[in-house]
């Protein structure tokens, strides 16, 4: 039986893609920090520090794939904490996979990247885009099998992403474009689309449409009871074993994985367990060796006790939104939106991760190839603020509604409510929806009905600094309430057809100033996931997010140092 993805997933999937790396719940739910090292500082960020992102840590420095490690130990289970409960898991096609970072044990992608989004090669060895942009030629690793004994061919290949774009699974819109396949041998496929888009590449590297099942297993008949079991088929390092709904999911070694001497490990189980306080007490007693995602003040009480705290080097962007397109909001007027801005206090939002968030201007960060570095920060003025919103015509300030959702970080919500409040922005009334609610706002809008009384959107969870985040967040028909100024829509459907990384940076750069320009959206804040390890992993903090996408590692290089 096919399951299709609940609205309410495919929305968080889009715009955030974290989820379950973030964590959830409405009081300090573990939202994420930033792009700097790993060893983040415990001290809180000085309020008003200059919203200046810390240096990040450079890119991990490996091929791929990752050279055979001769000092990795063989054997050995490894146990990590998952701080939620999993209902649902079984081949990507299927549906809603909560999270892939139990998929990625046994489905791996064609492609993957760097941290700067840089293309490398995995089950795709290299890749060709025609002048055009319209033919996409993908050369397959041979010798290379699904768990089963099933070839992974161009056939392959061709089923998984039809079955993808038939089952409407996330991230299968951009294979909408796609006209026919030409297979000329066993090895080559030739994806040809009716207009450029440059973005399936990353799809393939970074989204759910990338990793390949066996086409075998996906065409046997299967019942809800045995799905997970059938259907949970692939490429990996590691073979489905055994699971319980809710519970945990645990895999085993495949002995004929195509890295020779890899998987290190004989098997990994992931523990559901979302009370994060019996998470901890049973990383602590030695019944796990890592726990994800932590809270910051979590990952400070840890790493001072001496464990390993890592952060990723995926950033996550939180923002606010406006109701600008309804003229007779006051937020119609730049002014206005700019006065939003100086309002807030973004080292004192940042202040709550206590060194792991960080404040920004712009959606992109200063290791990204389309920061704009000569855009000047509209740093926290509310004397400012209130100058221009009596130059916009509200001496007195203005009425607000704010609506949100049930996974804001409540300390975070208050701070920014209480910001509001002192800029000159009355708030009037809190709408914290749920994410199901949140997701029909965002599609139908969320302008105020009362003349004259403006309306903020605040996400409770962010968007991915990466091309396919940006894309979702922009290239999209949702948020129809928040300003489009000319040219920016179609700004972001021209960088579809950009196909030179160089160029499609520039023309993101120049969308980024527009958006600055225009106020049309206010970033306050980047972070990360973190996670504690014990002094027993290995190779978790290299790969992890290595590629610049949530929920990626490298499970085949993982291993436990036990002497």
């Amino acid at each position: 039986m096919k399951t299709t993805i609940f609205s309410v997933l495919v929305f968080i999937l889009l715009f955030s893609l974290i989820l379950s790396g973030c964590g959830s719940g409405s009081t300090t739910p573990a939202a994420t920090t930033t792009k700097p090292a790993a060893t983040t500082p415990a001290q809180t960020t000085p309020v008003g520090a200059t919203t200046t992102a810390p240096t990040s840590s450079p890119s991990p420095a490996f091929d791929y794939p990752i050279p055979f490690n001769p000092d990795a130990q063989k054997g050995g289970t490894m146990i990590f904490n998952h701080n939620a409960v999993i209902s649902f898991i079984s081949a990507p096609a299927d549906g809603p996979n909560l999270t892939q970072r139990v998929a990625r044990f046994v489905f791996e992608p064609l492609l993957i990247c760097d941290v700067k989004e840089n293309l490398k090669p995995w089950l795709a060895t290299s890749w060709d885009v025609s002048p055009d942009g319209k033919a996409v030629t993908l050369k397959l690793r041979q010798g290379v099998k699904f768990h089963d004994g099933t070839d992974f061919n161009a056939e392959a290949v061709k089923f998984n992403l039809e079955l993808d774009l038939k089952n409407n699974i996330n991230g299968s819109a951009v294979l909408k474009k796609v006209v026919s396949y030409d297979i000329p041998d066993p090895y080559t496929i030739v994806i040809n689309l009716s207009a450029p888009d440059s973005t399936l590449l990353n799809y393939f590297a970074q989204g759910i449409i990338g990793l390949m099942a066996s086409p075998t297993a996906q065409q046997k008949p299967t019942t809800p009871e045995n799905i997970t079991e059938v259907h949970m088929v692939g490429t990996g390092p590691f073979m489905y074993d055994s699971w319980q709904r809710d519970n945990y999911v645990q895999f085993k070694k495949n002995p004929n994985y195509w890295q020779p001497g890899k998987p290190y490990l004989d098997g990994f189980r992931w523990n559901f367990i979302p009370d994060f306080t019996a998470s901890l007490l049973a990383f602590k007693s030695g019944q796990a060796n890592a726990v994800l995602t932590l809270d910051p003040i979590d990952a400070i009480g840890l790493k001072n006790e001496g464990y390993s705290v890592s952060i990723s080097p995926l950033a996550m962007l939180h923002w606010l939104t406006t109701d600008a397109s309804n003229p007779e909001s006051p937020f119609a007027k730049l002014e206005v939106r700019q006065a939003l801005e100086y309002a807030l206090n973004k080292d004192e939002i940042a202040a709550i991760g206590r060194g792991y968030f960080f404040p920004t201007t712009q959606f992109a960060q200063p290791e990204d190839g389309y920061y704009d570095s000569s855009i000047v920060p509209r740093n926290y003025n509310p004397a400012k603020a209130k100058e221009l919103l009596t130059a916009a015509g509200y001496p007195n300030g203005i009425d607000v509604i704010v609506i949100t959702n049930q996974s804001i970080r409540v300390d975070t919500q208050n701070v920014i409510l209480a910001q509001l409040k002192a800029g000159g922005f009355n708030v009037t009334k809190v709408d914290v929806q749920t994410s199901a609610a949140y997701t029909t706002t965002t599609q139908k809008g969320w302008r105020s009905t009362t003349p004259g009384v403006g309306s903020i959107l605040m996400p409770g969870f962010p968007t991915a600094d990466n091309l396919t985040g940006l894309m979702a967040r922009f290239n999209t028909n949702l948020f129809p309430d928040q300003l489009w100024p000319d040219g920016f829509r179609e700004g972001w459907v021209d960088v579809l057809s950009i196909i030179d990384k160089t160029e499609r940076d520039a023309a993101i750069k120049a969308l980024i100033r527009q958006a600055f320009d225009t106020a049309l959206i206010i970033p306050y804040q980047y972070d990360s996931s973190r996670w504690v390890t014990d002094n027993k992993v290995q190779g978790w903090t290299e790969y992890y997010y290595a590629n610049n996408s949530p929920d990626f590692f490298q499970p085949a290089e993982l291993w436990l140092k036990t002497k």
